[in-house]
């Protein structure tokens, strides 16, 4: 089941957050574990809508309220996210590809709002996968119980 839900800011942005449920048969393709393949995998887009303006913490926090609501109401769900290169990104390290740069700020964005907000038994795993030599980062939001399992599935995608 397909979800999504619309962030609104005062300067007219809108950014979709869509959730995208992996199937039974596409997590088979990587791993048998029954504790794995007994969790619900969605994978998280967030969609620029309307606006150009960078997205500022108050609309950041709302898209993170959201996420950590649609966890807390649904026990078995680890949220992926893939950090995409399809366009660049204003940063302050030039050094780091525009993936990399939004896998390190998706990974202060959570670490902020776990702290802010004192979410406790949520963790961030996130994984780099080298493809024909470009490094490639996704990160897997997930209760710390199921973390095993996690980590066992990314270290299969990551040795892919």
């Amino acid at each position: 089941m397909d979800i999504s839900f619309d962030i609104y800011n005062d300067k007219g942005d809108q950014i979709r957050i869509a959730l995208s449920y992996y199937d039974i048969e596409s997590l088979q393709a990587f791993t048998n574990d029954p504790l794995t393949l007994s969790l619900v995998f969605y994978d998280v887009t967030l969609v620029r809508i309307s606006g150009e303006d960078t997205v500022g913490y108050k609309t950041l926090k709302a898209i993170c309220d959201v996420l950590f609501r649609f966890m807390k109401e649904n026990d078995n769900v680890v949220l992926c996210f893939y950090c995409d290169d399809l366009t660049d990104v204003v940063r302050h390290h030039i050094e780091l590809t525009p993936q990399e740069y939004r896998s390190r700020l998706f990974s202060r964005m959570f670490d902020m709002y776990i702290k802010t907000e004192d979410v406790i038994g949520i963790v961030n795993y996130g994984i780099k996968i080298v493809d024909d030599g470009t490094p490639r980062y996704a990160h897997f939001i997930t209760p710390e119980k199921y973390l095993p399992a996690v980590r066992l599935l990314g270290n299969i995608i990551m040795d892919k």
